[in-house]
C-alpha cells in the first residue's frame, strides 16, 4: 500500500488564532501521524485547521479530526466546493466556511 502524504503550512498572522493549512491526503496510512503532527504544533489552542486544500480524507482521517475536536485542539475551516466539503457535511463534522468566521467563533 502506498503511503499518503500531507503537509502542514502555518501562518504568522498576529491578532488571530494560529492557522494551519493542510494539503495532500490523509488516510489510514498516515492519519495517526497527521493527528500527532497537529497536536505537537506549538502555540495556543485551539488552532484554526484549514482543510480546504486537502485533496482526500478517508474514515481514518475523519476519526483523527474527531479526536482533535474532542480535545478542543482545533476549529475546522472548510470552504464550500472544496474536495471534502460534502463528506464533512454528511458526517456532521463541525466546521466554518472561512477563517474569519472560525476566528470570530472563538471570541
Amino acid at each position: 500500500m502506498t503511503r499518503a502524504a500531507f503537509e502542514l503550512h502555518t501562518d504568522g498572522l498576529a491578532g488571530r488564532p494560529p492557522t494551519v493549512a493542510v494539503t495532500g491526503e490523509v488516510d489510514v496510512t498516515n492519519a495517526g501521524d497527521f493527528a500527532e503532527s497537529v497536536a505537537a504544533l506549538p502555540g495556543r489552542r485551539p488552532l484554526l485547521l484549514e482543510l480546504s486544500l486537502l485533496g482526500y480524507l478517508d474514515s481514518a482521517g475523519f476519526a483523527a479530526l474527531d479526536r482533535l475536536l474532542a480535545d478542543d485542539a482545533v476549529v475546522l475551516v472548510l470552504a464550500p466546493g472544496s474536495p471534502i466539503h460534502r463528506a464533512a457535511e454528511l458526517v456532521d463534522l463541525p466546521f466554518h466556511d472561512n477563517a474569519d468566521t472560525a476566528a470570530r467563533s472563538l471570541e
